[in-house]
């Protein structure tokens, strides 16, 4: 019999109650598998060989997959992006978006971006986490909404 007041085993394991429907939109066929290994423990993920330039394809897409989580590659495309996570926030503001680029150059998205080939946990962090805060511009809105 285990004791209710016990701290937490650091080795148990922890049951998600919802698996997170992923949809990742890159051009980068490496990367697809990269996503695909490394978010398949948080759940569904599906894959599309798009760019953020193409706007409609895009939506489109996200109309089909309804996906919590949007992970885009904002590779080389910094002002399709700023664009389109905007689009996402007037249409689906609690859909998650994830923002992932392999160039240092997109600091002038002021929106967060990881490094396409950092950490495998930082990227199913940061997709668990914007399953639970939808749209990065929300949370700026509510910040300076204060």
């Amino acid at each position: 019999m285990t004791d209710p007041g016990a701290a937490p085993r650091p080795d148990a394991r922890v049951i998600r109650l919802h698996s997170i429907r992923t949809l990742v939109i890159a051009r980068d066929l490496a990367f697809r598998q990269r996503a695909m290994t490394v978010l398949a423990d948080v759940g569904v993920v599906a894959f599309a060989i798009a760019g953020a330039d193409s706007r409609e394809q895009v939506h489109a897409l996200l109309a089909d997959e309804r996906p919590d989580v949007v992970v885009l590659d904002a590779t080389g495309c910094t002002q399709a992006i700023s664009g389109l996570v905007y689009e996402l926030y007037e249409r689906a503001p609690r859909m998650g978006v994830v923002l992932v680029s392999s160039t240092g150059d997109d600091e002038r998205l002021g929106l967060p971006t990881l490094p396409k080939w950092g950490w495998a946990a930082d990227l199913s962090h940061a997709v668990q986490e914007a399953y639970h805060h939808g749209n990065p511009l929300s949370e700026e809105t509510t910040l300076h909404a204060q």
